[in-house]
């Protein structure tokens, strides 16, 4: 007994440990240098059994995947909350639908939860393995100011740095989270209250370090991990 309980705690251990990885590029033309950081959250394991009753499934068609859940375990989710519940939903429902922009949200929980087939068409087969992404999308401009963009990506392949900010099934928030950042801290003097906000952060010299090396070789992308 202590032997199994001592395997689950290491499997839980093992599945908590983060991956980040750092890309930064500078585009000439705007004299900005774009950095993404993508931290792995988790994996998920998909096999989900539909209901027999094709009218009691929804479909959510993406650019290239199809997510379809139950009607009853979407109609929990969509209402939970809500003052004027609903009590039906229509069976196909596409990205382009602006009625149902923030219903992302909805698909998004119940594929973590494994309620969920998810379905490439493009390479004409379902899904049974994702893992979840959380990013922040940085942009510095070389004048001053700049935007930070953030939120949750699923991933269909485990070398999802391949894949950057391409939402390959959808975004847990529907829309990115915004907000605006201050001055490039990377290519001028800092203030003393800079200094303690950026050089004290971890990993602050090497994304320093791959500004600079992005700004002589602007067509490639450089990289590190920590």
């Amino acid at each position: 007994m202590k032997k199994l309980l001592a395997i689950l705690f290491l499997i839980i251990a093992v599945q908590g440990i983060a991956e980040t990885v750092v890309k930064g590029t500078y585009e000439t033309k705007r004299k900005r240098y774009v950095e993404l950081t993508q931290t792995l959250e988790k994996e998920i394991f998909l096999n989900y059994t539909l209901p027999d009753n094709k009218k009691e499934i929804v479909t959510y068609k993406g650019v290239d995947y199809d997510i379809l859940v139950s009607k009853n375990d979407l109609l929990e989710v969509y209402n939970r909350g809500r003052k004027e519940p609903i009590e039906d939903i229509k069976n196909k429902i596409s990205y382009k639908d602006k009625k149902f922009d923030y219903i992302h949200n909805e698909f998004a929980e119940l594929i973590e939860n494994n309620k969920a087939v998810v379905y490439d068409r493009k390479n004409d087969k379902e899904i049974n393995y994702l893992i979840k992404v959380k990013y922040y999308n940085a942009i510095f401009y070389d004048k001053g100011r700049g935007s930070l963009y953030n939120g949750y990506n699923f991933y269909a392949d485990k070398e999802w740095t391949e894949l950057v900010l391409q939402s390959d099934v959808i975004t847990q928030f529907g829309v990115e989270i915004h907000s605006s950042i201050g001055d490039n801290p990377y290519n001028r003097e800092l203030t003393p209250e800079a200094k303690k906000n950026f050089e004290n952060n971890k990993g602050f010299n090497q994304r320093k370090e791959l500004y600079e090396k992005a700004m002589q070789t602007p067509d490639v992308t450089q990289s590190f991990s920590y």
